[in-house]
């Protein structure tokens, strides 16, 4: 008996050490209910249910979620446990794996409430980012984005990019849908004129707090205006007032910190 368990020790050391692991008994396959030979199964590792390779690969390729669950589902049970990305490169071919990835990326961007995809064509690069934060340097094609105006407009900062946008907007149909764009944040209230300076500032998701990107007057989204009073941050004389005396500056405000 303890030889017994102490090969089967081994040989479980041995198959985890493996990409895939097969199994060791002939079984069928829950979801197309052929017979399973002893070792050309899947035995997944995170809950140790057993599928053929074929309906794995295709319950994988099927999928429309960043994570890929295991399919076992008897109606008593359904199994919530992930298959493993190293499963998944294993039981897909090259080209439905890097299919796969991007599948996974773009349903996880959608999903991710402060994400923001850059801007230039076709890149498929993108981030999620915190409030404070107005700059996005893409990893994928290195340009950096701007946030607060979505677009990417360095080395001239976005009140010289705004004003750039209303000069040739008559002879420049790029410069003129951006700058439609821009009025229709406007008219919508997606974006606001900043309070100091005057530049179109688009609204990012997440709290209602933000900071101009031009001038770095701090912000309160709810009311459209200056987060602080005259003296700067801290000063409650003016400003949103939110939470003064425990009274928040809008029914609907979200956080403006």
């Amino acid at each position: 008996m303890e030889e017994r368990d102490r090969n089967f020790q081994q040989h479980m050391s041995v198959a985890l050490r493996q990409p895939l692991i097969a199994n060791q008994e002939e079984t069928e396959c829950p979801i197309c209910f052929d017979t399973i030979p002893v070792g050309e199964g899947v035995v997944l590792r995170e809950c140790l249910h057993i599928f053929c390779r074929e309906c794995l690969a295709e319950h994988i390729k099927a999928s429309q979620e960043p994570e890929v669950q295991c399919p076992y589902d008897n109606g008593d049970f359904q199994c919530h446990d992930v298959i493993t990305n190293q499963e998944i490169q294993e039981l897909l071919n090259d080209e439905d794996f890097q299919k796969y990835l991007q599948r996974s990326l773009a349903t996880a961007e959608s999903q991710e409430a402060n994400s923001f995809h850059c801007q230039t064509p076709n890149c498929h690069g993108w981030c999620i980012y915190d409030d404070e934060v107005n700059d996005f340097d893409c990893p994928v094609c290195q340009q950096r984005n701007c946030l607060t105006c979505k677009a990417i407009h360095f080395p001239v900062n976005c009140k010289e990019y705004q004003d750039d946008l209303k000069r040739n907007a008559a002879n420049d149909e790029a410069a003129k849908k951006t700058q439609e764009y821009l009025e229709q944040m406007l008219r919508t209230k997606d974006g606001m004129n900043c309070p100091t300076c005057g530049i179109i500032l688009v609204k990012k998701d997440g709290c209602d707090w933000m900071k101009c990107s031009m001038c770095k007057t701090e912000i309160c989204w709810a009311v459209r205006g200056p987060r602080w009073g005259p003296g700067g941050p801290g000063d409650t004389s003016g400003g949103c007032k939110c939470r003064v005396n425990n009274v928040r500056c809008d029914p609907q405000c979200k956080n403006c910190h």
